[in-house]
Order: C-alpha cells, then structure tokens, then sequence
C-alpha cells in the first residue's frame, strides 16, 4: 500500500471517529432539549439522524474526491458549503457543552461527598426551570455558527503577513537582505468581487519585495474565472521579477484551455516558469529562480532534470513547486534546490493556533503542511494561500502572504 493511501485512509478513519463521535453527541443533547419541551412530534428526533447520516455521506464522498483528484467536480460547491454550515459550528459547541457537563459533574460530586447521600428527588430542579437553562444553552450554542459566519465573511479575508529570516548555507554575501515574497493559492474562481484581491496586491506591493514568487492555482477549473482580474495583477511590483509556477488546478481542464490559461498569466506580466529556470545575477553574485510543473498525488507533470538543465550548481537555487509531497518525492534527494516554496494544502483553512502552534486537519494528510522545514541543509516553505477551494471558509487559519529575507552566513 503506498503511503499517499495509507494517509488517505488514516485521515478518513480518524474523520469518521471524530465526525461520527460529535454528532452522537449533539444528537444526544438535541434529543434532551426536545424531552423537555412538550408536544414534539418524534419526526424532529428523527430528522437530526437522516441529515446527521446524509451529511456524513457527503462528507466522505466529497473528501475522498478531493483527496484523490484534487478537485470536487463531482460533489460540487454547494455540498462544501453544505459540509461547512452542518459541521464546523459543532466543534466549539461540543467543547462548550463538555466544559458544562464537566463542570455539572464536580459539582454533584462535590454535593454528593458533603451530604453522603443521593440527592433527593425533591431537590432536582423543576421541568420550568429545566425549559430556562435549555433554552439559555440553546441561545449559547447559536455562538459557534456565528463564528462560522464569521469565518466566511472575515477570516477568509483577514490577510496575514509572516516576516521571517533564513539564513541559506552558501549564499553570496552580496545577496544578503534580499527579500522575497510569495503568494499562493489564488483561486479566483472562489471570489465574491475584485475587492479582496485588490487589497491583496496592495499589501504585496507595500512589502517592496525583489523578487515576488506566486506559486500555482491561479484558478479553480476554468481560464475564464481569472479574466476580470488580470489588471489588478498586472499592478503588481517587484524590484528584480515577478515569477510564478503552476499547480494541480491549473490542470483541471482542457488542453486547448491550459494554454489559454498560461498565455492570460504570462499577460501580466508574471514569468511563468514551467520545468523552466532563470539565472539572475545581483549585486555580481548569481541566484537560480525556478518553477516546476505541478507533481503530487494524482499530477505527475514535473520534471526536475529539464528545470536544471544548464543551470550552475554553484548558484542558490530557489524553486517553486506547487505541492509541497513533491520535495519528499523528489526534490530533496535531488540536492537540485536550496528553496523550495510550495502551497496547496491552504494550511487545511480550518485548525487552531495554541501557544504559538498551529493544529489543523491538514496535518494529517499531508507531512509538510504550513511553514519552514529544513532536512539535510535544505528548505522548504509551505504557503497557506490567498485563496479558499471546496468550502469557501477560513477558521483559525487566515490567508497568506510570506516575506522572506534571505540572509547569508558570512555577511
């Protein structure tokens, strides 16, 4: 079994405990709501169970497809949309009701220590007073949808830009400080307006980047989703060049329209380098920037060996590869890139940062999913996007834009 399936199915199992564990839950405490009140009809217990099992179906379904093709043609935009407003608000709530029940649990033992005696019928609070806290529960687990509402309308939007330093083994002193920006996961195709891109651009363009580095899924399906948005990109600046690579999305159509494509990005402006590389030299000292052609689970169009070919290994070589399964695969073993800037995994577009950690679904899916990793003196960072694909949803995990100054160990 290779290990693209073996996760596949890891991260399915574990979907389906969690999943299926939550919505046990909330059905449980849905159920207990209802047994309080009176003159429900049995059909409304029974519902939750028929949407809770068709939910979990089209989860499965939709997951499998995009795990496995990297696309939801099939099961489409509305079940993402669907999976978003039926699971997400449920993990907050799970914990709120967690927290009150284990609150509710030392209590009654305390209680129980103090008198040694079960409770009294008597002292049980009465059915209307019951109704009250109900319904108090009720208006406080509204909150996790309103935090799902708030996760489309404003973290979806809510841009971060990271600044880090990286200090590259062999860099030319004369290199030091320059500083490259990347960006991925456009996705135009997953835009209400012009607007958020336009923001965008101009936080890009403030960074006064020397190289800006964009790599991959201009689109979701179609050339035509970037049309409108061809003259925000042609604003964008960089003192040295703009140059992008592509990734899986870009793929998902026709041939005669993947040149269409690549012919509307090289429009802009942006050199798109596919299995291609350019030598720039900058203050007398040489750099390697390169972009390979997507390869990962289900894509195999990357070819290093034609990337590279001709270019100086004497040169830091830095290198776009849309999906980052691909430096494991090949990349790394290969010596051929100091660099790599990869994208893709969106950083899952739903998880939690904790003590300065961030967690997401995603990890379990892909080893390489959001930030810098080093193996063997080399690097690689994953971009978590601009954009959103499946469920058009940010929580906890806000769009991208990365700095990245180059430093050099004897500067």
């Amino acid at each position: 079994m290779t290990p693209d399936i073996t996760r596949l199915i890891m991260f399915l199992g574990i979907l389906a405990i969690i999943q299926g564990g939550i919505d046990y839950y909330i059905y449980r405490k849905y159920k207990n709501f209802l047994d309080v009140l009176e003159n429900v009809q049995p059909i409304w217990k029974k519902a939750y169970i028929y949407i809770a099992v068709f939910m979990f179906l089209v989860l499965i379904g939709t997951t499998i497809e995009r795990l496995s093709t990297g696309s939801n043609l099939v099961t489409g935009h509305i079940f993402q949309i669907m999976i978003a407003i039926w699971y997400l608000p449920k993990y907050p709530l799970t914990i709120f009701f967690l927290f009150k029940d284990a609150i509710g649990l030392v209590i009654t033992l305390i209680k129980k220590i103090k008198s040694k005696t079960i409770v009294a019928i008597g002292d049980s609070p009465s059915l209307e007073r019951r109704k009250v806290l109900h319904t108090i529960g009720i208006s406080a687990s509204i909150l996790p949808f309103i935090a799902t509402a708030q996760g489309v309308l404003h973290t979806i939007y809510d841009i971060e830009t990271k600044e880090i330093e990286l200090v590259l083994p062999g860099l030319s002193r004369n290199l030091d400080g320059i500083r490259l920006l990347q960006i991925s996961d456009i996705h135009t195709g997953s835009y209400f307006g012009t607007g958020y891109l336009q923001d965008a651009v101009d936080i890009i363009n403030k960074q006064k980047a020397d190289i800006i580095a964009i790599t991959g899924d201009y689109v979701n399906f179609d050339p035509d989703e970037l049309q409108l948005f061809l003259p925000i990109l042609r604003q964008l600046q960089a003192q040295i060049g703009i140059y992008g690579s592509l990734g899986n999305h870009d793929h998902y159509m026709t041939g005669i329209k993947h040149q269409q494509l690549c012919t509307m990005i090289r429009s802009t402006g942006i050199d798109l380098l596919i299995n291609d590389a350019r030598t720039l030299t900058i203050n007398n000292a040489d750099v390697v920037i390169a972009g390979t052609d997507n390869t990962g689970f289900n894509q195999k169009f990357g070819n290093l060996a034609q990337t590279f070919e001709g270019v100086s290994r004497e040169a830091i070589s830095i290198l776009m590869a849309h999906d980052p399964t691909y430096w494991n695969m090949e990349i790394l073993d290969s010596g051929l890139a100091d660099l790599t800037l990869s994208g893709h995994t969106h950083g899952g577009q739903i998880g939690i940062e904790l003590l300065g950690e961030a967690y997401s679904p995603a990890q379990f899916v892909y080893e390489q999913w959001s930030g810098l990793y080093t193996k063997q003196d080399k690097y690689l960072y994953v971009n978590r996007g601009l954009g959103t694909v499946g469920p058009p949803i940010r929580v906890g995990i806000p769009p991208e834009i990365t700095v990245i100054t180059l430093r050099s160990p004897i500067a």
